[in-house]
């Protein structure tokens, strides 16, 4: 009986190559889906919307976001917003790229232009119009204010935030005074996302910076401040020529004043200067001169006036 089950045929199992796709086609999907998975959700950027009065030449998915030539972001989707007065760019940035979503980052629309002995934009020509930042140093948002022209290069100094009920005659550029000194300057400023405040992204110089402290107080600084006294009469006063026409921004710092104001501080903009403030005169060390050049007698000096 044995030796028969030894001479039976035994059956042989062969793989050919179409049983082998079929079996790996689901793996290679499974790998795929997680892949996009991976690319999308765990691997991906921030989700920015940049709000511009024009959008002219960017195109959804093929237009960039870039920083310094390189491409850090994609344009998503294009749509009117505020009742059509502004169009809503929505791009997705980059992982390596997620310090760009923040308070005071400038965003501009880079086009081929012409001006009177310039052109500018040239390589927009080719790879079409795309959207530029220059990165900030505030909190992190995912909501800005484009603007309508690249900026000035950024000024070495600290980026400060400050919150208004209203915005006043503020404009970007606008001066930051301290005792009518420019110090600094307005970057730029936007809707909360609450919309409760009006924020406005600023820069302190750097040799001004010591200044800023976090019990300095800053007030709206532009138009013309106007006091009608029973003897006196009508007095009229204005900052400066330039907040005059401009807008601008004022501080002032206690005699007795806090730590040094950092990078992201927060401060509110009050309507109108207080008048004890005007006597608010401290002694600062800036940062003009090396502390070693200072005289000894430097600073009993000032004390003394």
């Amino acid at each position: 009986m044995s030796d028969q089950s030894h001479s039976l045929p035994r059956a042989k199992i062969q793989k050919d190559a179409l049983s082998l796709f079929f079996w790996a086609l689901p793996v290679a999907a499974a790998i795929m889906c997680g892949w996009f998975l991976l690319h999308d959700f765990v691997l991906a950027g921030p989700s920015i919307t940049i709000y511009f009065k024009d959008a002219q030449g960017l195109q959804v998915q093929n237009s960039m976001v870039k920083y310094r030539g390189v491409e850090i972001g994609t344009v998503e989707s294009l749509e009117l917003a505020h009742h059509g007065q502004d169009v809503a760019v929505r791009a997705s940035l980059h992982r390596s790229a997620a310090d760009v979503a923040r308070q005071g980052s400038i965003f501009w629309i880079v086009r081929p232009e012409l001006k009177v002995g310039a052109i500018s934009g040239l390589q927009t020509i080719v790879s079409g119009s795309y959207v530029a930042v220059q990165p900030g140093a505030g909190g992190p948002t995912n909501v800005f204010n484009g603007s309508t022209e690249e900026p000035p290069p950024p000024i070495p100094g600290i980026s400060i935030t400050l919150l208004s009920d209203d915005l006043g005659a503020i404009e970007p550029q606008s001066d930051i005074l301290y005792r009518g000194l420019k110090v600094g300057s307005v970057l730029n400023y936007r809707l909360d996302d609450n919309a409760r405040y009006i924020v406005v992204n600023a820069r302190i110089m750097q040799e001004y910076a010591p200044l800023v402290r976090v019990d300095s107080e800053f007030w709206n600084a532009g138009g013309i401040n106007a006091h009608l006294g029973l003897f006196s009469g009508l007095n009229i006063t204005a900052e400066s020529a330039q907040t005059l026409v401009a807008g601008g921004l004022a501080f002032a710092t206690p005699e007795k004043y806090g730590a040094p104001a950092t990078n992201g501080a927060v401060f509110f903009i009050n309507n109108k200067e207080d008048k004890t403030w005007d006597d608010w005169n401290p002694i600062i060390p800036l940062n003009t001169q090396p502390e070693s050049k200072k005289t000894k007698n430097e600073w009993p000096q000032l004390n003394a006036q």
